[in-house]
């Protein structure tokens, strides 16, 4: 009687188990919106290096932190990072289509302005929006 009540409560505990992980990995590694940004016009185009935490240089490469907005015209703070030399980054003025889940930036991809929903457009362009 006590080994099925053990094995019971192991299958419970394993079901539990795997429900909280299918949670988990969906509120992490699967697009729960798209969100649309313009590179600022300002912003430099020339090497850098992405650093860890403790400020150490780790890969060529540069860090993007801007506002973001849905087809709602929703805001949200992305923070993406795109490996390589000046010539891999994002040219100032260019649109793009970022996939987010709901704690991660999961994709990048660059669209064409006629791509924006007109919501994040009007956000995207009006003076006031910070970027």
């Amino acid at each position: 009687m006590k080994k099925k009540i053990f094995l019971a409560s192991c299958v419970l505990l394993l079901i539990a188990g795997a429900f909280w992980a299918k949670g988990y990995y969906t509120a992490r590694y699967v697009a729960s919106d798209f969100y649309y940004v313009q590179v600022p016009e300002g912003e430099p185009n020339e090497d850098s290096w992405l650093v860890d935490a403790d400020g150490v240089k780790q890969v060529k490469g540069k860090a993007y932190d801007l506002i973001g907005y849905n087809a709602q015209g929703e805001d949200r703070e992305l923070h993406f990072t795109q490996t390589g030399s000046a010539g891999d980054y994002y040219a100032p003025g260019t649109f793009l289509k970022i996939a987010a889940s709901e704690t991660i930036v999961v994709g990048v991809e660059t669209v064409e302005k006629t791509a924006v929903p007109p919501a994040a457009l009007n956000r995207l362009c009006s003076p006031s929006t910070p970027q």
